[in-house]
């Protein structure tokens, strides 16, 4: 009985990275990421800023959370994020 060797020409490709801007609560800091995914914006962002715990992503234009892939595909390259942790809510 023979063997079966599969052999990937091609792997799959992950999608490229999209750069993006975030800021903290307060806009006193803010911080340039490239992220393929929310998850992974997500997590570049806790560890830009130095954040434990849960956070959310907010647009800093109008502060609609970000909180689906789809919704986070849908925006363009370059958005403006707002990291909010617990307690703090987004401001004008």
């Amino acid at each position: 009985v023979g063997a079966v060797t599969k052999q990937t020409l091609f792997p799959p490709l992950m999608p490229a990275g999209r750069p993006f801007r975030v800021s903290n609560a307060s806009r006193s800091s803010r911080k340039g990421i490239v992220a393929s995914s929310l998850q992974e914006l997500i997590n570049k962002t806790v560890e830009a800023f130095l954040i434990s715990g849960i956070v959310t992503l907010v647009l800093e234009e109008d502060g609609t959370v970000v909180d689906t892939e789809e919704f986070f595909r849908s925006l363009d390259d370059n958005t403006h994020f707002m990291v909010l942790e617990k307690g703090q809510k987004w401001t004008q």
